[in-house]
């Protein structure tokens, strides 16, 4: 049921296969196993994807429902859970807008028994028990989570430190985009909403790539300071006019609102977070 559910949030063999981190062919196989099982047939295939058969769209119903109650037992368990100890699964953007390299060492340094799992996801569901802690840079965060806001990410217009200097107007920038494939980030349409008529030059869904290329002189991007890897030769663009904030959150479900684990890793992010992006900020001009 996991397999078919997948499947039919995401419309395609490999997609769902990313979201359950196996061989597409795996999930292609339990497919045709549950509709052996079951005699009928759950999805009409085409070249477009994967789509519910009648059939289909009545087991995703009853399939969500026995997902419900599976997670519910999995939540029982984890608030129970009050040793400082295990596996602690963390999200955070896929736009590698924070380097949590540094604090995630420190981290495991204070807490010597506790195994990061880090996962870059726009999407990862806490109800789902995908992940225990959801850090995300949102202006509107789900309101059935608890939430804990910690504050405005500024953002800048960030390029090579020479091609930045020869760059008399904001018109002339050659412009490098970070799309987002999952469709819930949108940097396109931020960067529309602050510079008129801009000139997109490259548009990539790698992060790592959009500062190679920065670093390569091909031009600018907006990126927050916080995002950028500790040793970079960036520079910020008219830092005094150009900048953009988003709220970053600490995100985790009710029902771990006394996991140990998670009490722990909220109350070290936050003070870690703080000070740390004070040091980023005085970076930037």
């Amino acid at each position: 049921l996991e397999y078919f559910l997948a499947v039919a949030r995401t419309g395609s063999l490999s997609s769902a296969s990313k979201t359950l981190e196996v061989n597409h062919s795996t999930v292609a196989r339990r497919l045709d196993k549950l509709e052996d099982q079951l005699n009928i047939k759950l999805f009409k295939r085409h070249n477009r994807g994967y789509q519910l058969t009648e059939h289909g769209l009545a087991l995703e119903k009853e399939a969500n429902k026995v997902e419900e109650q599976v997670n519910k037992i999995h939540r029982v368990f984890s608030t129970q859970q009050s040793e400082l100890s295990g596996t602690l699964t963390i999200s955070k953007p896929m736009n590698g807008g924070l380097d949590l390299s540094s604090m995630a060492t420190e981290f495991i340094k204070k807490y010597p028994n506790i195994n990061l799992n880090l996962k870059s996801s726009s999407k990862a569901d806490l109800s789902l028990h995908q992940v225990d802690i959801s850090i995300q840079i949102t202006n509107k965060p789900n309101e059935d989570l608890i939430g804990t806001n910690l504050g405005k990410i500024p953002g800048y217009i960030f390029g090579e430190e020479s091609y930045i200097d020869k760059i008399k107007d904001v018109d002339d920038l050659d412009w490098i985009v970070w799309v987002d494939d999952s469709g819930v980030l949108d940097m396109e349409e931020r960067l529309i909403r602050l510079i008129d008529s801009p000139k997109i030059v490259i548009r990539t869904n790698s992060y790592s790539e959009i500062i190679d290329y920065m670093n390569s002189g091909a031009g600018v991007s907006l990126i927050s300071g916080f995002g950028l890897p500790e040793n970079h030769k960036l520079k910020a663009y008219r830092p005094d006019k150009y900048k953009f904030d988003n709220n970053i959150w600490i995100l985790y479900h009710p029902d771990l609102r006394d996991n140990a684990k998670v009490k722990a890793f909220k109350e070290f992010f936050i003070e870690q977070f703080n000070s740390r992006m004070l040091e980023k900020n005085k970076l930037v001009i």
